[in-house]
């Protein structure tokens, strides 16, 4: 019913308008009325239109203005993640630089010696770098009992080795024991690794005469004794030394120069202490 009064009304607007084209060329005087009759529908629909037609281009304008936005949004969250990945990539590089610059360092400073630089690939469960295997085997040069450097000093020795790969346990394992001594004096001790003394990043010292002189802040390096381990390499520093209860020997602890929670890069230092021993 509503589509027949449409078409209905359609023709009427379109018969008036003929009618107002003709009048108007054929019989001016006429053609005023029609045109005012004309105007009375046609104006108020037109304005109607006119509305609409408004309404749309405010739509679609601010729907193209939203577009727009979007795109640009969606231009600038990528614009950032570029620039934060590149960011991330440089901090990576500068503290890979730090850590090569650390190793640079302490390469210089045991320069007496020839190493292989390395990189840790794995290592045994938990928190701490006791046991890990380095990218470096027997085709590199690397032998059993070789010893590791890392951060300041020591961190540890070749255990086994395989064809481009090794093993090195560590100086804070429970199984490592590191015949030492303090550098000022060089009274004998003994550094022992010690499960239970992991979270406070020290190493147990033992074995050191009741009448040493060693004090609290004293270099603890290895001894010139050692049977594995080359002599002078800093293990780290002397802290809460006691006498024993059975006032025979005095104790305490050796702060590492290695920092285990985290090991990237060690040098291995290629010369043997039997090697030494036989020189």
């Amino acid at each position: 019913m509503k589509n027949q009064q449409s078409k209905i009304f359609i023709l009427i607007v379109v018969v008036m308008s003929v009618a107002s084209i003709t009048f108007s060329h054929y019989m001016p005087s006429l053609s005023v009325p029609i045109r005012n009759a004309f105007s009375f529908f046609v104006v108020p629909m037109q304005d109607r239109i006119n509305r609409f037609g408004g309404v749309l281009v405010n739509i679609f304008g601010d729907r193209q203005t939203l577009d727009e936005a979007n795109l640009k949004i969606e231009q600038l969250e990528d614009m950032i993640a570029s620039m934060s990945e590149t960011i991330n990539t440089l901090r990576a590089k500068s503290y890979e630089n730090d850590r090569l610059r650390k190793l640079y360092d302490l390469s210089d400073e045991y320069s007496q010696y020839d190493k292989i630089a390395c990189r840790v690939i794995a290592k045994e469960s938990g928190d701490w770098f006791q046991v890990f295997k380095i990218d470096k085997g027997y085709r590199d040069g690397i032998k059993v009992d070789m010893n590791v450097l890392s951060d300041k000093g020591l961190c540890g020795i070749v255990t086994d080795v395989g064809y481009n790969y090794s093993t090195v346990r560590s100086i804070i394992d429970d199984e490592s024991r590191v015949s030492s001594m303090t550098q000022h004096s060089l009274e004998s001790c003994m550094v022992e690794g010690d499960i239970t003394l992991y979270n406070t990043n020290r190493l147990r010292l033992t074995g050191i005469r009741v009448g040493s002189t060693v004090v609290d802040g004293d270099r603890i390096v290895t001894s010139n004794i050692s049977s594995k381990f080359l002599p002078n390499l800093l293990i780290g520093y002397a802290t809460d030394i006691v006498i024993n209860d059975n006032q025979l020997s005095k104790s305490g602890y050796c702060i590492p120069v290695t920092d285990f929670n985290n090991i990237s890069e060690v040098l291995v230092i290629t010369r043997l202490k039997s090697d030494s021993m036989v020189d």
